[in-house]
């Protein structure tokens, strides 16, 4: 791996006389996902010169062999047009709306792309000695943590909706830029080969119901499921969960979170984006005390942004095509869990090794874990009370 270390390096040089550092002592870090991170190698690194203020950059350096190369040919691409134009568009229709800063989306500060094949390199703001980190995944959210997280959501699918809406060619655009080029066959390989680990720990009394859902829902393609019924397209996330968004917590028990990992958006319903957070990140218990709440919450979120973005949201998004949409989608979250779950759960000695021999059979999580199996049974039980298994 030295050569990627030299390589980030060089880059960090670049960015320090970018940032008019002259002659800086720049110190890196690797740092450890947690087990959350297969495509990455991550770096912290602290740029300082005397009589300048330290600069903490956060660095994404790509570990993608051949095999990984076919389905992810262009790392880090998506993010950087997120940084380097998405976002301007977002705050130009903030500051044109009168949006308070409160009430902004905020994102990392953005430093810089490398995109030299093999050895791609983005670079941020490091946000950690600010007191933001990741959620810890073996544990399940909050309700302040989820209220926050719904909240930026809420605000993210609001300014694509006024993006669509103010500005149609520049959207089309970014739907161009921001498609998906994974082969489908991909992602229903990755789902299928969860199946049987899933069947193995689903509870006896529940076991039958769960295989006729899944034969059911594979019959559906993961990106046919992305695709709104009742909702205007919006540039969703697509894997909105903790280990993707860094927190920190107020004394007043209130959460700020900043939305990160953006190299996953894509056009699709915004209500999978909620799902996919709630199902990824919330246990049995949590969801039968904060279920009903969140939906509520990231829908009054989502009109209140709307509306401070001079939209209608009776016209582009009404609580009534909210629940329709959502009441169509939620089945997705089963399916969800089955694939998710275990890469969630998985305990950091039994993840795949990040290197060049990554390759996409390796997110088939062999040696699944107890959180595993009662996180997987949380979310069936859940399904069997909704009606939606039997």
């Amino acid at each position: 791996m030295a050569h990627i270390e030299e390589s980030l390096q060089n880059y960090l040089n670049k960015i320090a006389r970018e940032q008019k550092y002259v002659n800086p002592e720049i110190t890196i870090e690797e740092i450890s996902s947690g087990g959350a991170n297969y495509t990455s190698k991550l770096y912290t690194a602290v740029v300082r010169e005397a009589g300048k203020e330290d600069l903490h950059l956060f660095a994404k350096v790509a570990v993608l062999g051949e095999s990984m190369r076919e389905v992810l040919p262009n790392m880090y691409t998506t993010e950087q047009y997120m940084y380097t134009t998405l976002a301007k568009w977002y705050e130009r229709m903030e500051q044109e709306s009168g949006v308070k800063e409160e009430d902004r989306l905020l994102f990392c500060k953005f430093y810089g792309f490398d995109p030299s094949l093999y050895r791609e390199i983005l670079v941020l703001e490091n946000l950690l000695p600010q007191g933001y980190g990741p959620h810890d995944r073996f544990h399940s959210i909050d309700w302040p943590y989820a209220a926050a997280a719904v909240r930026e959501l809420a605000k993210m699918h609001a300014l694509s909706f006024a993006f669509a809406k103010k500005h149609p060619e520049e959207f089309e655009k970014a739907m161009k830029n921001i498609s998906l080029d994974w082969p489908e066959e991909i992602m229903e390989t990755m789902i299928r080969q969860a199946v049987p680990s899933a069947v193995k720990v689903v509870s006896p009394e529940h076991k039958e119901a769960f295989v006729k859902f899944m034969d059911e829902s594979l019959k559906t393609t993961y990106f046919d499921i992305l695709k709104p019924v009742n909702s205007k397209l919006a540039i969703i996330h697509r894997d909105y969960r903790g280990n993707n968004l860094l927190h920190r917590r107020r004394e007043d028990g209130t959460v700020d979170i900043k939305i990160v990992d953006l190299q996953t958006l894509q056009g699709g319903s915004p209500v999978t984006d909620l799902i996919y957070f709630i199902f990824t990140g919330s246990d049995e218990k949590f969801r039968a005390q904060y279920f009903d709440k969140l939906l509520d919450h990231y829908y009054t979120e989502l009109s209140a942004a709307m509306k401070r973005l001079q939209l209608n949201p009776d016209e582009v998004f009404s609580r009534a095509d909210f629940d329709y949409e959502m009441k169509e989608k939620l089945p997705f979250g089963l399916t969800l869990a089955v694939f998710t779950l275990p890469v969630v759960t998985v305990e950091m000695e039994n993840a795949p090794q990040v290197d060049e021999s990554l390759d996409i059979s390796k997110f088939n999580v062999e040696k699944t874990s107890d959180l595993y199996a009662e996180r997987l049974n949380g979310v069936v039980n859940d399904y069997v009370k909704w009606g939606i298994l039997k």
